[in-house]
Order: structure tokens, then sequence, then C-alpha cells
């Protein structure tokens, strides 16, 4: 509930920041910044992967526990590294190393490591927190279909470098509401609007008679979002 929690506020933030041109206005008084959507786009992406990884795919308790402790692992690595940077001298990194130390023989001994593939026990003897690959969601999951495609392109857009910089020129990428500047934010909407819904849908469904039959118009609507743009060519 917090991972979907964060992905309502993500999804409030995105809204807020959209350019809203409407018939009284012409669409380049408005602010088309690109790298902003892209970047929220992106992070409703990831948050529903960690949703679905933590809170919505049904695992065994085994399971359950060894994806438990690789977060706890990543989050306390997280935490050293930050406090580290900050002062080397931090009497309390030694309490920091002696117990991630500890959580890395924990991970490396626990009983279901076996049965995960060699790549996904790589990511989890790192401590990377999801050992689910991109690759993993896109074949498990319907809503995942290009997954990779399209968060390389979100991020292509979020970074300095290289193509968000190259499409700059004395049109695009300036803010301002040009067709091709235009295209790309309706492509990030596209699949904000995708995993958003696939975010409300899945939390719905988890909780069927609180949400599920309560909200059930609202959501009859939601559905048909979730797999929007998979015919006739997608984003």
């Amino acid at each position: 509930m917090r991972i979907f929690t964060r992905q309502t506020v993500t999804g409030l933030s995105l809204q807020r920041i959209l350019p809203r041109p409407s018939k009284f206005t012409e669409p380049d008084t408005e602010l088309w910044d690109i790298c902003s959507i892209a970047s929220l786009s992106r992070n409703l992406m990831e948050g529903y992967l960690c949703l679905s990884y933590f809170g919505l795919e049904k695992v065994a308790e085994e399971e359950a526990e060894l994806r438990f402790f690789i977060a706890q692992l990543h989050k306390n690595v997280e935490w050293y590294e930050i406090r580290k940077l900050s002062d080397s001298t931090d009497p309390g990194l030694k309490e920091f190393e002696d117990g991630i130390k500890s959580e890395k023989e924990r991970i490396r001994n626990h009983p279901y490591l076996a049965s995960l593939t060699e790549a996904q026990r790589n990511r989890a003897l790192r401590g990377i927190e999801m050992y689910k690959t991109k690759t993993d969601f896109e074949a498990e999951q319907a809503v995942c279909k290009d997954l990779r495609r399209n968060y390389r392109h979100l991020s292509n857009l979020v970074h300095p470098l290289p193509l968000s910089i190259e499409r700059i020129d004395s049109e695009r990428g300036r803010g301002i509401g040009t067709d091709p500047d235009v295209n790309y934010c309706l492509i990030c909407l596209m699949l904000a609007r995708r995993y958003l819904a696939a975010s409300t849908i899945g939390i719905a469904d988890l909780f069927p008679e609180a949400l599920a039959s309560k909200f059930e118009t609202r959501l009859r609507k939601i559905r048909p979002l979730v797999m929007a743009g998979f015919e006739g060519g997608d984003v």
C-alpha cells in the first residue's frame, strides 16, 4: 500500500505539470516540459514493477521471505553508502558493515535461492532490490509488453545525454508546443496511463470486497486502459 500511495502521488504530480491547451489557447503558450513528463512517466512504470513484485504477485512464503531479505539488504546498503559519503569516520558505520555482511550470508544460504535462474541469483546476491529482470516482466505480464524498449525510450528523454540533448534545436526541446514535442508528450502519457491503470486495477482486485466491488463502475472504465495501445501498433 505504501508503493501504491507513491504511485498516486506521482500521478498527481504528473497531472499538475501537464500543459493544458484548449480551444481558447494556442499549444505553444503552454510549457511542454518533455524531460519532466518522461521522468514521472518512468517513475510510474518503475512503481508498477515494484508494486507487482512486492505486493500483487502471489508467491510462496519461502520466496516472499527471500524477497524481503533482499529488500532489507538493499535498503541498508543504500543507507550505509550515504552515511559513509557524508562522514567516513562515523562510528555507526561498523554496525552497518557487520549487519550487511550477515544479511548477505543469510541470502546466500537461503533455501529458495537455488530455485531462481542464474541471472536472478546473481541479482539477488548483489543485493539488487528485485531479482526479476525487465525481460522476466515482459514474459510474465501482458501490461509489460515492450517494457525494455519503452523504458529505454523514456530514459533517453530523461537523461541529459544522449538523445535528449541531440533532439534540441531552434524549436524542439525548448518547452514549446511543436508537433514533435507534443507527440513525445503523448507517448509518455500513454505509458504513464497504462502503468497507473495497472497499479489501480491490481490494488482493487487484491481487495475485491473492500475495493473492487465498491468501485466497480469506475474500475470498469479504467480496465481497458491497461491494454491500451496493444492493438494496431504499440507506443
